[in-house]
């Protein structure tokens, strides 16, 4: 299935970041292995494919240059890795002042931000299968809710947080191993609930509250 898979692609392979089958098969799986839907999504995202693997991205020399108030009110970062070898991201979500970024940075600094997470993220996996031998494609994710309240509710916020979950979703199929959410307040459901429609239940069932 892989190698039909390959042969439908063969005119965008050399432009995708990968051409392994690991790589191949995340698109398989994320279309319960429906070759035409598959070859759809991945063609869908080829104008994100300049992006991928440009050792820019990865860079000081990173351009554009993601506006300051993003540098210095984003929180998170890489935390380790679990048992398995895999990446952990720790995202701090309480403090943050949505409102304040919005007004003070565009909707497309901060997906072009999270988007540079995302690839640091893809290279870092590449990093750890290099060094423990082993292929390692899924990242953990640990999302710190503490003194999430209605500002972060606020409409424009919700809505470009739905186009960086629908950007992860599109572009980077099938790289979540697990979304831990701590320290969640009584408010959590109803965020959640807001943008939940824009994860695919695969995703969805990756999510754990552990309060």
């Amino acid at each position: 299935l892989s190698l039909q898979f390959r042969e439908k692609l063969q005119d965008v392979l050399p432009s995708l970041p990968s051409q392994d089958d690991y790589f191949l098969l995340k698109w398989l799986r994320a279309r319960s292995f429906d070759l035409p839907k598959a070859e759809a999504m991945i063609r869908k995202v080829r104008g994100a494919l300049c992006f991928w693997g440009d050792p820019a991205v990865l860079g000081r020399t990173w351009t554009p240059v993601p506006p300051q108030v993003i540098r210095k009110y984003m929180s998170g970062g890489l935390c380790g890795y679990d048992r398995e070898g895999s990446p952990v991201r720790y995202e701090i979500i309480g403090p943050l002042d949505a409102k304040g970024l919005l007004f003070s940075a565009s909707k497309q600094d901060l997906i072009k931000n999270k988007f540079r997470d995302c690839e640091l993220l893809r290279h870092e996996c590449e990093q750890q299968s290099e060094k423990l031998g082993k292929k390692i494609e899924m990242v953990m994710m640990v999302y710190d809710c503490e003194g999430l309240g209605l500002k972060h509710l606020w409409k424009p916020a919700v809505d470009t947080y739905g186009e960086i979950l629908s950007m992860f979703e599109e572009n980077y199929p099938e790289s979540l191993k697990r979304l831990f959410i701590v320290k969640a307040p009584k408010l959590f459901p109803v965020a959640y609930n807001l943008v939940k429609h824009f994860l695919s239940e695969d995703t969805r069932k990756k999510v754990v509250v552990l309060g």
